[in-house]
């Protein structure tokens, strides 16, 4: 039989496990289950030392401890609705997931208090076992990190192994039935008298567990995937990536967590198809512009920026722009879930020449559109959702390469209409500008005359001159990512929360990953009355050869943009043309030039943490069908591979060559012994008994079979004196099958005495 104290421990491990589980999935939304988790933890570990010596609750008891275990989950939970009222925290939520997650703690306060009843019976236990598996259920909804899914694999072991122990405790009367009301109570006997049940049963449930995993993994991943979005619960994954259906909100605080899932592919070629080998590993990849920035966040309205200058104009056929020496394409494939196109930064453009930019579909290249504000899109209609997306771009290294192609404005409400670009809503970012400008006028690097007196009466608040605009961009760039003042992290916290991310960010906190430094330096810039946008894209890539460059969403990264006036060298000014041109300037502020992680000073630990992170991205929380079928047609072609073949004979070779040599060395050493019977004995008691209308009933064990037996044997004249073997029998019985250790000769001789004279009372009162 198994021993109490495995079966207890195994039952508070999972219990325990449970608890864990849950409160570390739902502590990134409600911090508050992390604590009950916590208590709870430490409920059942006192629970389980005190368990042995004290008595437990009784009944009436337990029943007050759950009433006020209720209580203060529903002062717990008025107050979290109340604050949701007051503050809207989970606004992009909804009340409905807010009150399914608020469960959570619920579950996790009533394990303690349900073990903390005395006299538990079998309906205790199911009742102990299906609310931790609500809970872990609950936890695994919530769940986005592989350690949470650890956990839940624990939880499952620890099931599986107490469960065992369970029916065993069950089937030897250890662990009392569901009492029934209109049943006589049967008195409870132990299975055996000598402290040999030493089986714990661990080894077969560790066993079953992994041929559970086995078999279920392969299922899964071979299960045809939904076309339904994944229903989220909880915050969204505070991660280093691209989110470009989702707005760049600086309120979010916590650990950013690597993402080394590749974001799309690039392939770069000379135009006599030579691979480029030697791609800028700083080159930045244009995803989205944000222009309107509120209380901490950028939302992701597009606004189409006036009239500038006539852009490159289109050609059918496609055919590449001439954009002179060094020129080069880049081939783009884009997952069908991108919800964004990337480009190369700054895309070069030339006047009157073919858009740099074409799409590729079955009809063949396609030019995107461009648009009066120098920007290109392109939306194929006859593209499937399913699809891959590939499309080209034309490319070339220019001598600045932060510096966009010039605008002539063609606009003469160009100042007005820029105005949006110039918002800056949060004043105390002017304050730290205007002190960054006089350190500049102080240090020489801008004259005494530098504010345009056209723009403001009042003289201390006027602003730089036009022609100041690019010196002042590329001084405030390098001032936030070179002051040591300002430090670089990707663990986001707020000093002060009542005000706005940036503020904090520049007067508290001085502190944070590239999206803060980006934002602060474009409200900085408008404050001066320059034209900024924020820009989210990508910053980096990693080389796979011949020219193919993986870009990862750990190469996430947020920059600015200004439109500055920069002036036409004197050798290129037409004499009737003009002396500048507005350019696009990108500004990259985060210090180091900023990708979201280095993994060059990573350890081992955090390389392996991050790949086992991103395996569980790809094969759980975003396996999508379209990745099913392409890891099948990967797992069919490696399969074929003849050095997949050659390893698969090597593996068979192998494992028929251990067993040849495990059955030469069992022949060596003499016949292996036979295996000992099952134990068939205890069936001999059942014929006597049952032949005199002593009967098992329907469900009984073997020892509530023999309390019965002997019960009724008491009651008939001349047998009481035998009334106790049917117990003497099922007690060795459960010591053969389930503590291991079969009865002695002598001991089997002893019952068979015993049956012998059971036998005979009952065939002389016949």
């Amino acid at each position: 039989m198994p021993t109490e104290a495995t079966f207890r421990f195994s039952t508070y491990l999972t219990l325990a496990l449970a608890c864990v589980t849950l409160g570390y999935a739902q502590a990134p939304m409600l911090p508050e289950a992390a604590g009950f988790a916590a208590l709870a933890v430490l409920a059942l570990g006192a629970l389980y030392f005190i368990e042995t010596r004290f008595a437990l609750l009784t009944i009436p008891a337990a029943n007050r401890l759950g009433a006020v275990v209720v209580a203060c989950f529903v002062l717990w939970g008025a107050y979290r609705v109340k604050r949701e009222i007051d503050t809207g925290e989970f606004a992009n939520l909804g009340w409905p997931m807010l009150m399914v997650a608020m469960f959570g703690p619920l579950v996790v306060m009533l394990l303690p208090a349900k073990v903390a009843r005395g006299e538990k019976h079998a309906g205790d236990y199911w009742w102990l076992h299906g609310l931790a598996l609500a809970g872990v259920g609950l936890a695994a909804a919530f769940a986005e990190e592989p350690l949470c899914f650890a956990l839940v694999g624990l939880y499952l072991g620890a099931a599986v192994w107490s469960l065992s122990l369970f029916y065993l405790g069950r089937a030897s009367g250890a662990v009392p039935p569901i009492p029934d009301p209109k049943a006589a109570p049967v008195p409870a006997a132990a299975a055996s008298g000598e402290p040999l049940g030493t089986r714990t049963d661990f080894r077969s449930a560790l066993v079953w567990a992994a041929v559970t995993g086995a078999v279920a993994v392969p299922v899964y991943l071979l299960t045809p995937r939904s076309l339904a979005p994944k229903a989220d619960f909880g915050k969204p994954r505070v991660e280093i990536g691209y989110a470009a259906d989702q707005m760049v909100d600086l309120n979010r605080t916590g650990a950013l967590k690597t993402n080394s899932e590749t974001a799309f592919e690039v392939t770069a070629t000379y135009p006599d198809g030579k691979p480029k080998t030697d791609l800028n590993p700083d080159q930045r990849w244009r995803g989205r512009t944000h222009q309107q920035y509120a209380n901490g966040a950028w939302n992701m309205e597009p606004k189409r920026l006036p009239n500038l200058v006539r852009t490159a104009r289109q050609s059918t056929p496609w055919v590449a722009p001439d954009l002179g020496p060094g020129q080069f394409a880049l081939a783009f494939d884009l997952p069908a879930k991108a919800k964004a196109y990337f480009v190369a930064d700054p895309i070069i453009w030339l006047p009157n020449q073919p858009v740099p930019l074409a799409g590729v579909t079955d009809a063949g290249e396609h030019g995107w559109m461009p648009s009066p504000d120098g920007t290109f899109y392109w939306d194929p209609a006859q593209r499937a959702r399913t699809r891959q997306l590939r499309y080209v771009q034309a490319y070339t290294v220019e001598s600045d390469p932060d510096l966009g192609p010039g605008f002539q404005i063609v606009d003469s409400r160009l100042d007005d209409s820029l105005d949006q670009l110039r918002t800056n809503p949060v004043e105390r970012v002017k304050e730290y500008a205007d002190q960054l400008l006089a350190d500049l006028i102080e240090a020489g690097k801008l004259p005494a005359e530098w504010r345009d007196p056209a723009k403001l009466r009042d003289p201390k608040r006027r602003l730089p001159r036009a022609e100041h605009h690019d010196l002042i961009a590329r001084a405030f760039s390098a001032h936030l990512a070179t002051t040591p003042t300002l430090r670089y992290t990707t663990d986001l916290k707020r000093t002060n929360a009542k005000i706005d991310p940036v503020e904090d960010f520049l007067f508290h906190s001085k502190a944070g990953h590239c999206e803060r430094f980006a934002t602060a330096l474009v409200l900085m810039l408008r404050s001066q009355g320059i034209p900024a946008v924020f820009v989210l894209g990508f910053k980096g890539h990693e080389h796979a050869g011949d020219g193919k460059y993986l870009v990862k969403q750990e190469h996430a990264h947020a920059w600015a943009e200004a439109f500055v006036s920069v002036p036409i060298p004197a050798a290129d000014r037409h004499p009737d043309g003009p002396t500048h041109l507005f350019h696009w300037r990108g500004l990259d502020p985060t210090p180091g030039g900023g990708d979201a992680t280095d993994d060059a000073n990573q350890d081992w630990w955090h390389k392996a943490n991050s790949w086992v992170g991103t395996q569980f991205q790809h094969y759980v929380t975003d396996y999508t069908p379209e990745q099913r079928r392409k890891e099948l047609a990967g797992f069919a072609n490696r399969l074929t591979q003849v050095n997949t073949l050659l390893a698969l004979v090597n593996v068979i070779v192998l494992a028929f060559s251990v067993r040849a040599v495990l059955r030469w060395r069992a022949r060596r050493t003499g016949a292996a012994p036979a295996p000992q019977t099952p134990t068939r004995w205890f069936g001999e008691l059942v014929t006597v008994l049952s032949a005199h209308g002593i009967a098992p009933g329907a469900g009984d064990t073997p020892m509530e079979f023999a309390l019965g037996a002997a019960d009724a044997l008491r009651a008939r004249a001349g047998c009481a004196g035998v009334a106790e073997v049917p117990i003497a029998w099922a007690g060795a019985y459960y010591q053969d099958r389930f503590g291991g250790a079969p009865p002695s000769d002598a001991r089997l001789a002893e019952l068979d005495h015993d049956l012998e004279q059971l036998r005979r009372a009952l065939e002389t009162r016949v």
